[in-house]
């Protein structure tokens, strides 16, 4: 589609909007299981494009005045239809058997979280098993000197640098030591020029009874593939004055990075980082922010450390029975379902930009309310929903039923949500001679076509 004054302002809104948008608003129960229906396989496309030449053949020639309102309005609510698509098709078991998702439970969700994704599932995956943890991983920390945070620098004023050496690259950072600069200052530049290098590092400086420290933590965890340390600071070799290093003490106190150790039902096992998979299936995360790390002497954050905060070290990981599932299925649902709609309705302020999805939504809800009430959903006065957990409900034809329904009405709002946008009918087509152009029906709708590729 060629690029035209009406189409610039669409793009400008749709990159700066949207350019880097993730999952944040989604629940959080399904942000990782979404990532995998965020993208379209080519017949998947395909279909796409097929629908919308069908849509265009019987669509009449509309004028629409596209203003800076109706533009973010019209990409936010195609958006917003694509996100919760992602959620309800995330909760699809196999063969996208919608709401047929099984969910995991945790016994100690602040010792271990859990989700269960059972594409890489192994052969005979346990209904449960017990997790127990004897330490997490960990990055690399350098924590220089504690030095007066007020005192003078004892410097000579001059240029400086030292090198920060990695298993892959080697970096030299340069700065400047000025007159009249106290030890803050100085840890404080250069935890800002570390922090704006991105060479897998960061940097914060720590303060304690009028003392200051600069603190430098590897964004790895676990221990290096490849050599002692995920990095080494030095300025033996460096281009500029040298001396930074001893002055600091970068290299006073170093805590080694470790490596995960947790026993799976008694088998020992290890990993690099606090993620990771048990039977191919439960992904598992370990949480050592809970944890006490000053309740053990050990430069370590070890289970001792859970235990002395008055937390057990153990869990037990498991599926939750078909029944619990389903209504897990169903909050998430409507979690996702009343987020769609606080975005594009009821955080609105212009009301007349949104009364035609709002009686759209209303009318297709009023069909389904009946069957709805069956599984403990609600339809508000605001057409959002309100879900209740009551009996046991282990038939899911009827919530399968409106999930289709409802992914149908979400397929036509991301198709072209000009439909819900104030527009005049100019012309109606010729039924005697139909030309399929594709971005006919919108001109958004052929620009964020890309955005599925």
């Amino acid at each position: 589609m060629s690029v035209s004054l009406t189409t610039l302002p669409i793009y400008d809104e749709y990159l700066n909007a949207y350019r880097n948008k993730n999952n944040a608003a989604s629940s959080g129960k399904t942000s990782k299981r979404s990532l995998r229906h965020a993208t379209h396989d080519t017949s998947e496309l395909k279909n796409l494009y097929n629908a919308i030449q069908w849509k265009n053949r019987f669509a009449p020639l509309y004028l629409t005045d596209p203003s800076p309102k109706s533009i973010a309005y019209a990409i936010h609510l195609k958006e917003s239809a694509n996100d919760l698509k992602q959620t309800i098709d995330s909760l699809s078991g196999d063969n996208n058997d919608l709401f047929s998702m099984k969910s995991a439970y945790s016994d100690n969700e602040s010792l271990a979280s859990v989700e269960y994704e059972p594409e890489d599932a192994e052969e005979d995956v346990p209904l449960d098993f017990t997790l127990e943890v004897e330490k997490f991983a960990s990055p690399q920390v350098n924590t220089s000197k504690y030095m007066r945070a007020n005192q003078p620098v004892n410097l000579t004023p001059d240029s400086y640098s030292f090198d920060i050496l990695t298993n892959k690259l080697h970096y030299e950072l340069q700065f400047n030591v000025n007159e009249g600069d106290t030890n803050k200052d100085l840890q404080s530049k250069l935890s800002r020029l570390i922090n704006n290098s991105d060479i897998g590092l960061s940097a914060r400086v720590v303060e304690a009874r009028g003392l200051s420290a600069l603190e430098v933590t590897s964004d790895a965890y676990g221990l290096p593939v490849q050599g002692e340390r995920h990095f080494t600071i030095t300025d033996e070799n460096t281009s500029y004055q040298d001396g930074i290093v001893d002055y600091l003490g970068l290299n006073k106190h170093i805590k080694e990075a470790t490596n995960a150790v947790y026993s799976i039902n008694g088998s020992e096992e290890s990993s690099y980082s606090n993620n990771f998979s048990v039977f191919g299936a439960y992904h598992v995360t370990l949480h050592p922010e809970n944890a006490d790390a000053s309740a053990t002497k050990s430069d370590q954050i070890t289970a001792n450390a859970v235990k002395s905060a008055g937390k057990n070290s153990s869990v037990t990981i498991g599926l939750y029975p078909d029944a619990e599932s389903l209504a897990n299925n169903i909050e998430t649902f409507v979690e996702g379902y009343n987020s769609f709609m606080n975005g594009v309705i009821n955080d609105q302020t212009d009301a007349p930009l949104t009364k035609l999805l709002s009686k759209d939504l209303h009318k297709f809800l009023d069909l389904h309310s009946y069957n709805l009430e069956k599984y403990g959903i609600v339809v508000n006065e605001d057409a959002t929903l309100e879900y209740q957990k009551g009996d046991e409900i282990t038939d899911a034809t009827g919530i399968k039923g409106f999930g289709s329904q409802i992914l149908r009405k979400l397929n036509a709002i991301s198709l072209d949500p000009m439909e819900y946008i104030d527009r005049r009918i100019c012309a109606y087509s010729n039924p005697n001679a139909s030309y399929p152009n594709p971005y006919m029906t919108s001109i958004y709708t052929g620009m964020l076509y890309n955005g599925y590729m």
